[in-house]
């Protein structure tokens, strides 16, 4: 069906030149464009949600659902007699990381540590509870290595919250939050949640300090008692560059990172000591490098100005393993990575695998298949931002480059031919990206190019057009961002 020209131009809206400002927040600035290029370029990377709760198989929440008290849960890491434990027999992150390649993904991230307190790591604090004690494997440590040395840069979860402590629904001792295992105000708790900090403190300490450089930070979880917002626990956790030496909550110099002038860092400040190019989540009350939009919600509006990521579930229950599946299908998935590029944003989908590391073979097909039409497609997902114009919900996007235009049409829109807003350069080209076929086009004097023929059968979940420039304009900065995204 032939769209008019002014109905489709009245649904673009022309892009103005900013740069993106970088601001400092606890005394550490976000990474500038430069930095995050290696991000903005990316567009698709494997969140790994894997634990102790890979064992009931009911979600990464079952010890706060089920309100399971630590001592039963700790069970779950060890063999009862039955055979049923965390115990990671055909945990190969070598193949996890091939599936990433496959898939067409540019990183990975798994969680080190989730609420639950259990770490994949090598932590020696006191109330530590790791893999290396229960099983004499760092887990971590092989994810690490197995992600470099497949080319992928290396993301890295951790939750600062932990329900192993009381204290983490009272910091204070004065106001116990409700909570599903029925602690109430107690003053012990306020030391109880110190002592929670601490423990976190040496973590963070030790995982950049041993499993680093990062390059890629998932903070989740820095609300106090799973209530109000990260930023308000900030005076909890300290998350910027320094801690103040008068906090309530004071961790022992054993458990600290310093700068050359004897300062007790914050979280941010010793991510970025080891690791100084890392990009980070606001997730622990920093500002954050990329903000964060989780879950299966619909992608819509304009273009985004900020750079920001995607993060959702293959199985649309939970995010760690479960025995119930409502596996996500190609078309869902196709479609949240076209919404999220074309808005400049970058998709990361979770897998969960089960208690002996194996990723669902029906997750390994379903992104293998992506990565088999990513391989032929690519050029218009990797290195381009989104626009230069904004999308229309549910119809169509855009994707750019230096010398390229990408259209990327989705079922939505009806037709066989589209019209594009003014391109500035000369047209040389257009084709059917998928095929490589070319496509009649003509290029009107007010710069719109009317592209006929397409074939919207080869693959409909994403039809993209490619439109081919002599790239004459003059050449666009890494960030376009819409007047509308202001």
């Amino acid at each position: 069906m032939k769209q008019s020209l002014a109905l489709l131009l009245c649904a673009f809206v022309a892009f103005t030149t900013l740069a993106r400002e970088t601001k400092n927040d606890f005394g550490i600035s976000q990474q500038d464009d430069a930095t995050m290029k290696w991000f903005l370029d990316a567009k698709f990377g494997m969140f790994i949600h894997w634990g102790l709760y890979a064992v009931p198989a009911d979600g990464e929440w079952f010890m706060e659902a089920t309100a399971k008290p630590i001592g039963e849960y700790r069970k779950y890491a060890f063999d009862q007699g039955d055979g049923v434990y965390f115990d990671a027999k055909d945990y190969h992150p070598a193949e996890w990381a091939q599936l990433a390649r496959d898939s067409g993904m540019k990183y990975m991230c798994l969680t080190a540590r989730h609420h639950d307190g259990f770490v994949l790591f090598d932590s020696k604090y006191t109330n530590a509870f790791t893999s290396v004690q229960t099983l004499k494997r760092d887990l971590y440590a092989e994810y690490v290595k197995a992600c470099r040395a497949a080319g992928l840069r290396v993301g890295l979860y951790y939750s600062p919250i932990d329900w192993r402590y009381p204290g983490y629904f009272d910091v204070t001792g004065t106001n116990c939050a409700t909570n599903m295992w029925g602690y109430t105000t107690a003053a012990w708790h306020k030391e109880n949640a110190r002592v929670m900090k601490e423990e976190v403190y040496e973590q963070v300490r030790t995982l950049f300090r041993n499993y680093g450089p990062f390059d890629y930070v998932f903070w989740d979880g820095g609300w106090i008692a799973q209530r109000g917002s990260d930023r308000d626990a900030a005076l909890f956790w300290e998350p910027g560059k320094y801690r103040d030496p008068d906090n309530a909550w004071k961790v022992a110099d054993e458990y600290s990172d310093f700068d050359t002038n004897g300062r007790a860092l914050g979280l941010m400040g010793i991510a970025r000591k080891y690791s100084p190019s890392v990009i980070c989540s606001p997730r622990a009350g920093w500002i954050g490098d990329f903000v964060v939009d989780e879950g299966g919600g619909a992608v819509t509006g304009p273009v985004r100005k900020d750079p920001w990521e995607k993060c959702l579930n293959l199985n649309q229950i939970t995010w760690g393993y479960n025995t119930n599946q409502n596996l996500m299908t190609y078309e869902q998935l196709v479609r949240y990575l076209v919404d999220v590029c074309v808005r400049d944003g970058n998709l990361i989908v979770n897998v969960g695998p089960d208690r002996h590391g194996k990723i669902p073979e029906t997750h390994a097909a379903l992104l293998r298949r992506v990565g088999a039409w990513l391989n032929v497609v690519g050029d218009s997902f990797y290195g381009t931002r989104g626009g230069p114009w904004n999308p229309v919900d549910g119809q169509y996007g855009f994707t750019f480059k230096p010398g390229k235009y990408f259209i990327h049409i989705l079922p939505g829109h009806a037709g066989t031919e589209i019209i594009t807003p003014p391109v500035p350069d000369k047209v040389t080209g257009c084709f059917d990206w998928f095929t490589r076929r070319p496509l009649d086009h003509v290029q009107r004097a007010n710069g719109t190019v009317r592209i006929t023929g397409l074939d919207r059968n080869l693959h409909n979940a994403d039809t993209i057009v490619a439109v081919v420039t002599d790239g004459s304009s003059p050449a666009r900065p890494p960030r376009q961002i819409s007047p509308r995204a202001r």
